[in-house]
């Protein structure tokens, strides 16, 4: 089973936030998750530790937050230029087909789920990446 041992949690919500990180660490094939409460402290870490090669494999990326939303997350983080090809999936509430369509159309955007996330949907992820 493929395993993903780094995942970026970009989520404002603290019940979604909670779920999300509860349904990784029941699933085998996850491992350590850290929160990030908007984009712009996602993309602030990510800066920080890409010299020394500290980067997740994953992030699974809200669309509605404070401050920096998922959109302009994507903005900056297809700007940054990272060295590691590192996977995003959107996790979000939004129902919106503009969403679900712009998310599709993103080149770093792997998958668009709906929330909750559950076990089900984590073996889609692994799927997607």
């Amino acid at each position: 089973m493929k395993s993903v041992k780094s995942i970026y949690v970009v989520e404002d919500d603290p019940i979604s936030s909670f779920v999300i990180k509860l349904a990784l660490q029941q699933h085998p094939a996850f491992d350590e998750a850290v929160e990030f409460k908007n984009g712009q402290v996602a993309v602030d870490h990510l800066l920080k530790n890409e010299a020394n090669g500290n980067l997740p494999e994953l992030i699974l990326l809200d669309i509605n937050m404070p401050v920096m939303d998922g959109w302009d997350f994507l903005d900056k983080f297809s700007e940054m230029g990272v060295s590691k090809d590192i996977p995003v999936v959107m996790l979000t509430s939004s129902i919106n087909p503009n969403d679900i369509e712009k998310a599709n159309a993103h080149e770093l955007v792997k998958g668009f789920l709906s929330k909750p996330l559950n076990k089900e949907k984590l073996d889609e992820v692994l799927r997607l990446v």
